[in-house]
């Protein structure tokens, strides 16, 4: 089991400058709903059935009690966003953001997003501590947002809800199956006559995986080296694609992309697809011209045969 994972928990808030109308609360784990939480019914409801036994029910009824007390904060969030509208009794939405990621029982990022009527107005990084203020109009409240009580809520809001409840579910079971990744490993050259590397990894989960580049069996850094980064798929699972670019001097030749997954026993090695010699170009090419002319030959002799069908055909009509 992995010891790393990304936590996603979004609030969304409607109401007036006098009222809080509704409060919903999602929570994500590496891109999959695992509770859900809002204001009619008061009930905090845990998506995967494991995540009860390894949370346990007293940890759950006080996330429950939590979110409850949390409403006040929304509701006064509300009340001080909406204090320059005119109409008072106009509705707003108001969304909190906040993503955590853990690598091994260590918080290694965390970021808090308020987005009001759908536009983002503040963010902060966890670790550098410091707000940010995206629109001109929301500086007036820094010292609401920066005063002890909201920065000591805050930091606890994002110790119970994102690192404490990471820490009780990794290692106890994964949030679904592994999926080893599917791979691609392609040759080609650039217009400026570099060779370009790409190794491929897609539909796999959980996010962690490591890929890298071996020629004749050692690993380095041979070239240039870009990657799209771990990108989340439609279907909750994941990408990655890492490429090599070569000096002009290197051809490409005898490269391999390692590719290490826990869904994988042990690493796994595809080799690059080397590139067409001119005796096999010859053959191919010989290959394709040989199929396009049985193809006309074909063609030419079904062509002959209808016509004399059509012929026989209207000789008996005779």
């Amino acid at each position: 089991l992995t010891n790393d994972g990304v936590y996603v928990g979004q609030f969304t808030a409607v109401g007036t400058y006098y009222s809080l109308l509704e409060l919903s609360a999602i929570s994500f784990m590496d891109e999959v709903e695992v509770g859900f939480y809002n204001k009619e019914n008061q009930q905090l409801i845990i998506k995967i059935p494991w995540l009860t036994e390894a949370l346990g029910d007293a940890y759950i009824i006080q996330k429950r009690n939590l979110l409850v007390y949390h409403e006040q904060h929304f509701r006064w969030m509300m009340h001080f966003l909406a204090m320059n509208d005119t109409n008072h009794n106009r509705n707003h939405t108001v969304q909190l953001l906040a993503d955590c990621e853990i690598d091994n029982d260590i918080k290694v990022k965390s970021y808090i997003h308020i987005i009001w009527d759908g536009e983002e107005i503040y963010r902060i990084d966890e670790e550098v501590g410091q707000w940010e203020y995206l629109k001109p109009e929301a500086k007036q409240y820094q010292h609401i947002l920066e005063s002890p009580f909201w920065t000591d809520l805050r930091k606890r809001y994002m110790n119970q809800f994102c690192v404490d409840f990471m820490k009780k579910i990794m290692g106890y079971k994964s949030i679904r199956d592994n999926v080893p990744p599917e791979m691609t490993v392609s040759y080609r050259v650039n217009t400026e006559g570099s060779i370009i590397l790409s190794c491929t990894a897609t539909g796999f989960y959980p996010r962690s995986i490591q890929l890298q580049w071996e020629k004749n069996g050692e690993l380095g850094v041979w070239g240039k080296e870009t990657s799209t980064g771990i990108l989340p798929n439609m279907d909750s699972t994941f990408y990655l694609r890492l490429t090599l670019e070569l000096p002009p001097e290197d051809p490409g030749m005898n490269f391999t992309c390692v590719v290490e997954h826990v869904a994988l026993k042990t690493p796994a090695l595809y080799s690059v697809p080397g590139k067409l010699t001119k005796e096999k170009s010859f053959f191919l090419a010989l290959g394709i011209v040989l199929a396009v002319i049985l193809l006309l030959s074909c063609a030419g002799a079904f062509i002959v045969w209808k016509k004399r069908c059509t012929g026989l055909h209207v000789m008996r009509e005779r």
